[in-house]
């Protein structure tokens, strides 16, 4: 059962539309189907109570570490990795596309593997949401780098998506999530 949802991004507005943050806009996205109710701020996260959704995070640490304010509220609400949802950015899928996993690698991505790191563990559930296009030159840059004009249309199809999928999870568990998301998915173009 899932009782956290956590977007990684990095904090500021230098990066607020950023590919890299795709993850806090999901969040964002939540926060306007369910607004937060209670919102609490730690020294490493916001954290926003919601009806819908539960409670969401949003780690206030920059990406490379994300795992350390994760860990604090695990051990500070009883968690375990299992019970916590992450939500994040990967270069490896097509931008518009989202998979949701129950456990694997960090596959590169920073932010997921300081979770790994703190955690001590690959099983916790996420959905990763493609950001990749012919455009990416040099990754760093890349990820970076902010959304162009002409993708935000599918940037915000696949933020409904990834909320659409939250809600399956929640309601209906990661399995049927996963054969109802995981489908071979043509990137839009």
């Amino acid at each position: 059962m899932i009782k956290l949802i956590a977007g990684l991004g990095n904090p500021g507005k230098r990066y607020l539309k950023n590919r890299h943050n795709v993850g806090y806009l999901a969040i964002e996205r939540l926060l306007e189907i369910s607004p937060a109710v209670k919102t609490r701020s730690t020294d490493t996260a916001m954290l926003f109570e919601t009806k819908q959704f539960g409670l969401l995070c949003k780690p206030l640490t920059y990406m490379n570490h994300s795992g350390r304010p994760l860990l604090d509220l695990s051990r500070e609400m009883g968690l375990e990795p299992t019970e916590i949802l992450v939500l994040y950015d990967d270069f490896a899928l097509g931008l518009g596309m989202i998979r949701i996993r129950t456990t694997g690698s960090s596959g590169g991505h920073n932010g997921l593997q300081s979770i790994i790191d703190h955690f001590g563990s690959t099983h916790f559930p996420r959905v990763r949401m493609g950001i990749q296009t012919e455009e990416m030159d040099n990754w760093i840059d890349f990820v970076l780098g902010n959304f162009r004009k002409k993708e935000m249309p599918v940037v915000s199809e696949m933020l409904d998506s990834c909320c659409d999928a939250v809600s399956v999870i929640l309601e209906n568990g990661i399995t049927p999530a996963m054969n109802r998301f995981n489908r071979k998915q043509k990137a839009p173009e």
